[in-house]
């Protein structure tokens, strides 16, 4: 069945949604003999893409991998101009995304370099989601709150699991809490509650905050903060920490 997992940060806060995203996405790649698209929603941030390639140098120097690579970060700018012409077709994507594992894994980049194009195409990314769904297995958009509050709810309402990430400090928890509580797109069972980079030796860990904050039987989800991880997302390797 062909579904939307969205990771969101309702807070603004780094805790690690992208990073989530992107171990979602290679995890299931390499188990699951499935289509995936990771699609980034944010300008100017470059960890998706380091993530999988060291950009080729024109001039390199020392030792090479074999990730290196010309990545080009105009596919989104592309796929959006044939949605807007009505020449787009759900396969037709696969043109426009760079691609990790062949016939696993593609991800279709944000916008590097400009933030006009960029402010143009943000409130179209729903319709480019939808899109995707119809052609890949599983979709996971990393969702920045930068496309705007109205872009954020279009993405979310038609997401089939919600992420919501939040750091493991209590005021955070409490305050994506409240915003889950006054959001009807967000009180349904589709939306979990992830606390990022988790770390287990601290008073608030998963039992308590399961406890004494969410008031559930059932323990918070959590992704663990990984130093072996975090150090190959800066090197191109998370496909071999995956």
């Amino acid at each position: 069945k062909m579904a939307i997992v969205t990771f969101w940060n309702a807070t603004n806060e780094q805790c690690g949604t992208t990073s989530g995203a992107i171990a979602l996405a290679t995890q299931v790649a390499i188990e699951h003999n499935i289509k995936v698209l990771l699609i980034s929603t944010s300008f100017n941030d470059r960890l998706i893409k380091d993530s999988f390639w060291i950009e080729k140098k024109k001039t390199s120097f020392g030792l090479f991998t074999n990730n290196i690579a010309e990545i080009d970060n105009s596919g989104i700018e592309g796929l959006d101009r044939m949605i807007r012409s009505n020449k787009a077709s759900p396969e037709i994507i696969k043109d426009y995304t760079q691609v990790v594992l062949t016939g696993r894994l593609e991800v279709l980049l944000g916008i590097e370099s400009s933030r006009g194009q960029y402010d143009l195409l943000k409130d179209r990314y729903a319709d480019i989601i939808s899109l995707a769904k119809n052609y890949y297995d599983l979709v996971i958009v990393d969702l920045d709150n930068t496309i705007g509050e109205q872009a954020v709810l279009d993405v979310l309402k038609n997401s089939n699991i919600i992420v919501t990430t939040v750091s493991q400090r209590l005021k955070q928890i409490e305050k994506v809490i409240e915003t889950i509580n006054k959001n009807p797109l967000l009180t349904t069972n589709n939306t979990i509650i992830t606390i990022g980079r988790y770390m287990e030796d601290t008073k608030y860990n998963m039992k308590n905050i399961s406890r004494n904050v969410l008031k559930s039987k059932e323990l918070v989800n959590t992704i663990p903060y990984n130093s072996l991880f975090f150090e190959s997302t800066q090197e191109g390797k998370a496909i071999d920490t995956s």
